[in-house]
C-alpha cells in the first residue's frame, strides 16, 4: 500500500468529495456577491425587482416574477422579449429585469438584522443609521 493507510478507492473518494466541498464553497461565495449586487440595486435606484420579495433570480440581473402570477408558456416567452419560437415551454412565472417595477412591490426583511459593513456597501445607511426603505418614487415603472 505504500505510503498512505488509504486504498486507492478510498482516496477517490475523498477527492471528490473534497471538489464537491470546494464547488459547494464556490457557488455560496457567488451567491452572496450576487444578492450584495441585487440589494445594491434596490437601495441605489428604489423599489425595483431586484429588492422585491415577490422575485426569484439565479444570476444575470433577470428572474422570475411570483407576483404576477402563472402565464402561458407564449407569455413567459413575451416576457424575455421572444416573439417567436419553435420551442414553447411550459406555464410558469414571467421573467423581469431586475431595474423593473411593476407596483405590486414587497418588501418585508428586516434590514437591520444585518451587519453594519454589508448596509454601508449596499447604500442602506445614511450618517450610521439605516435609512428608510426606497420607496416607488425613486424608480422608473415599467409598464
Amino acid at each position: 500500500m505504500g505510503w498512505s493507510k488509504f486504498t486507492p478507492d478510498e482516496i477517490e473518494r475523498r477527492r471528490l468529495a473534497s471538489v464537491s466541498a470546494l464547488k459547494m464553497l464556490d457557488e455560496a461565495a457567488w451567491e452572496r456577491k450576487y444578492q450584495e449586487t441585487c440589494d445594491r440595486l434596490y437601495w441605489t435606484r428604489g423599489q425595483c425587482c431586484a429588492g422585491c420579495d415577490h422575485w426569484q433570480s439565479d444570476g444575470g440581473l433577470t428572474g422570475l416574477c411570483s407576483a404576477a402570477g402563472i402565464v402561458s408558456g407564449e407569455d413567459v416567452l413575451r416576457s424575455m422579449g421572444i416573439t417567436f419560437s419553435s420551442y414553447m415551454p411550459a406555464p410558469g412565472f414571467p421573467f423581469s429585469n431586475a431595474e423593473n417595477y411593476c407596483g405590486k412591490f414587497r418588501d418585508d426583511f428586516d434590514w437591520s438584522t444585518l451587519e453594519r459593513d454589508y448596509l454601508s456597501r449596499i447604500g442602506a445607511l445614511r450618517n450610521g443609521s439605516l435609512k428608510p426603505k426606497p420607496r416607488a418614487a425613486q424608480a422608473k415603472e415599467v409598464g
